[in-house]
């Protein structure tokens, strides 16, 4: 594999990485290596390597520097996944081979060059603007960079649909589109929140010059990231385009959801099976199937895209043209983005008598009166994320393991919630004291049988809540209704005997 000319700045320091694209004085900013493993192998293929075991392999020769050879393997597997050549002297890596079932890849530096560098080499270049999700479109000054966004809710339900069919094993700069589409994929699903909802169908990958090579590879459900990766890289184009069948299919699942779904369609040509896919689409539409169609036209001719945009817009989508790796990743990332509403968080955090707590939370929006239970808080932390729409809410939490009489809960009241931002409430359910004394003609009761040691007393530790105490001497029974006990505090009662007629 040659890596695309598609210049790279990394620093090491902050993590940092800009892709530049010289024709557009454009670049792509990206803090995460799971995202940049395309257009930055070197920190992306070294973040992949973090969860592997490596095996030292002796020692070779690389571009004339003595290197130290290890080869990593998947937990668990014999497979070499990666061999990694690392200069003795410069202590970086120089080499780098990927072993997968689709071909092998090789990363290897050249023109190696030792002694101080032009820091404007590690800068991005005066008239550049800023591309992808958070993007101001102004020229942006060199070693600036955003506040990473936070991760998309998973409020919107996604529909992937890929093209594998013969044309994507053609190159892009030197690069099979396949292999493109697999990383820049690979990368959005692996940042994806785990409760995001999300399907999988692609076409083409089975089959040659069969049109109805189309298979829905993930229902749409939560996400499993492990599985949904094994299916995009098991991929491998052979047959025909048949998108408009694809679609159908889609929408056919679709079909009986309240909630809107997102169709992403990755594409690198038109239509070869069907006449009209366009036409599908508003037809689709108008049968009140509740889709939003965004289309990513890879690498395609004008005669293609113009296809391709219809069906965007008979979608109520965007289309976006995609001539790189970079723009690719930009495009993927942007769609993901946009398909989920703006969120903020509620971090609620529970404890009792002093330790992290575990309960179900369960939320009220106060507008629409839906009520569900989205999360529990953790054994270990106490705590619990939630993402929610900006709105008002009010959350409950249950202290389930009390029998007796109404488990004691903590109404939190008045939430709001802002884009963008973690508002953070607390649920005690630390143990309240009860002190209950007795006296006998005004005086204490040193034989009550009910306490240790005998000081005519009971001291009783009890969930926060409201309580009926009996007390009983001889043959008189004295009642108090409605004794509240509150998390942390101390309450006192005293029962005087003999009761007077």
């Amino acid at each position: 594999m040659t890596v695309p000319p598609l210049p790279t700045i990394h620093n090491r320091n902050t993590g940092v990485t800009w892709g530049l694209m010289p024709q557009m004085h454009q670049y792509v900013e990206e803090t995460d290596p799971v995202k940049t493993m395309v257009m930055n192998p070197v920190v992306g293929w070294e973040h992949r390597r973090k969860y592997m075991t490596g095996t030292p392999a002796g020692t070779e020769m690389v571009a004339g520097y003595p290197c130290d050879v290890v080869e990593y393997r998947e937990a668990g597997k014999d497979a070499v996944a990666y061999r990694v050549w690392t200069s003795q002297s410069l202590a970086f890596t120089v080499k780098t081979v990927s072993y997968a079932t689709n071909g092998n890849a090789t990363m290897a530096l050249r023109n190696i060059k030792e002694g101080p560098q032009d820091d404007a080499l590690f800068s991005i270049p005066a008239g550049y603007s800023k591309v992808g999700p958070g993007a101001k479109g102004a020229d942006s000054s060199a070693g600036q960079t955003e506040k990473e966004k936070p991760s998309p809710a998973a409020s919107g339900n996604i529909v992937f649909i890929l093209d594998a069919s013969g044309s994507m094993w053609g190159q892009v700069e030197g690069t099979a589109k396949i292999a493109i589409a697999k990383e820049v994929l690979t990368g959005l699903v692996e940042e994806l929140p785990d409760d995001a909802v999300v399907g999988l169908v692609a076409y083409g990958h089975r089959r040659k010059g069969d049109c109805d090579d189309v298979e829905e590879l993930i229902p749409l459900g939560l996400l499993n990231k492990k599985k949904t990766i094994a299916k995009i890289q098991a991929l491998s184009p052979k047959g025909k385009t048949p998108i408009s069948r694809s679609v159908r299919l889609t929408a056919e699942r679709l079909k009986n959801l309240k909630e809107e779904t997102t169709i992403v369609l990755v594409t690198d040509g038109k239509e070869t099976c069907d006449p009209d896919p366009c036409g599908l689409v508003k037809g689709l539409k108008a049968s009140a199937i509740k889709f939003v169609m965004n289309v990513i036209g890879f690498d395609v001719t004008g005669d293609e895209r113009e296809q391709l945009e219809c069906m965007a817009t008979a979608g109520d989508g965007q289309y976006y043209t995609a001539g790189n790796a970079g723009e690719f990743m930009s495009a993927a990332r942007e769609v993901v983005e946009k398909s989920t509403p703006p969120y903020g968080v509620l971090k609620v955090s529970a404890s009792k008598n002093g330790k992290p707590f575990n309960t179900f939370v369960t939320i009220t929006d106060q507008e629409s009166g839906k009520r569900w239970t989205p999360a529990s808080t953790s054994g270990e932390t106490g705590t619990a994320e939630i993402r929610l729409a900006p709105g008002t809410y009010q959350a409950e939490l249950k202290d389930s393991g009390v029998s007796g009489g109404r488990a004691p809960m903590v109404h939190l009241k008045e939430i709001v919630i802002v884009a963008g931002e973690t508002v953070e409430r607390t649920a005690d359910f630390s143990d309240g004291t009860l002190v209950i004394a007795t006296l006998l003609n005004g005086k204490t009761i040193l034989k009550n049988w009910s306490n240790y040691p005998r000081n005519g007393t009971r001291v009783v530790n009890l969930p926060e809540g409201t309580y009926t105490v009996i007390v009983i001497s001889k043959k008189q029974k004295l009642n108090f209704d409605n004794v509240m006990v509150a998390g942390g505090s101390r309450e006192t009662i005293t029962a005087s005997f003999p009761i007077n007629p």
